[in-house]
């Protein structure tokens, strides 16, 4: 898991870019958010880069949606054993890699506006339960929002249809559609002013690590 911050963007990262994914952010209409469409497009190659050994500009990136054929779905890195997920909120980016089975991250900026409409769609009945702060509705949305990336399905998905562990308890897949024993592992992200998580589908052991990626992404810069 690499986690990078908005101020770590370079022009230079720009070149790093597929020609799908230049199109794509050229759509975004605030800077911000082409910002952080760029850095997360240059962070995981330069990630993926040190895994397999290439050259961060060497790494193909194959974001086809099986659903429309269109190039916004989950990230694929041909070729490799790897798979991939990219997240970013705020001024923070986070991509995670994994062998050892799908993986999904999610990070969210905390915000004190009330979620009090967004309840009932994230949680089901009894996790409702155990939510009392913005800080368990966010708990309970990163680590939903991570196992979603992780399948593929993102938010075409009812969030609903999932019930994880508690805020207060190790992260962990409860029920999905009703059925138990969903092999997984996960983690939540403690990092301020947001919440995040990471889930790895399957039963394959993990050993879950973050690493602050300023120092690779200055490398993959030039």
């Amino acid at each position: 898991m690499y986690l990078a911050h908005r101020r770590h963007l370079q022009h230079s990262h720009v070149a790093l870019l597929n020609g799908a994914e230049t199109e794509r952010c050229g759509r975004y209409r605030l800077g911000a958010d082409r910002a952080r469409f760029t850095l997360a497009a240059a962070l995981l190659r330069a990630v993926a880069g040190r895994a397999t050994g290439d050259d961060p500009a060497a790494i193909v990136v194959d974001r086809t949606c099986h659903t429309c054929g269109d190039p916004h779905g989950r990230p694929r890195l041909p070729g490799t054993r790897l798979e991939a997920s990219i997240s970013h909120s705020g001024d923070i980016v986070a991509v995670a890699l994994a062998e050892a089975g799908p993986v999904g991250v999610d990070i969210e900026q905390l915000s004190a506006a009330d979620y009090s409409d967004l309840t009932s769609t994230v949680c089901t009945t009894v996790e409702q339960r155990n939510l009392y702060t913005v800080d368990d509705f966010y708990s309970y949305w990163t680590r939903k929002e991570a196992v979603l990336k992780a399948t593929g399905e993102g938010l075409a998905r009812r969030m609903t249809s999932i019930e994880v562990t508690p805020p207060d308890d190790p992260p962990a897949i409860v029920t999905m559609d009703g059925a138990t024993g969903i092999s997984s592992r996960m983690i939540d992200l403690r990092i301020d002013g947001y919440a995040g998580a990471v889930a790895v589908l399957g039963s394959s052991a993990v050993s879950f690590a973050v690493f602050d990626a300023a120092e690779i992404l200055m490398a993959a810069g030039g």
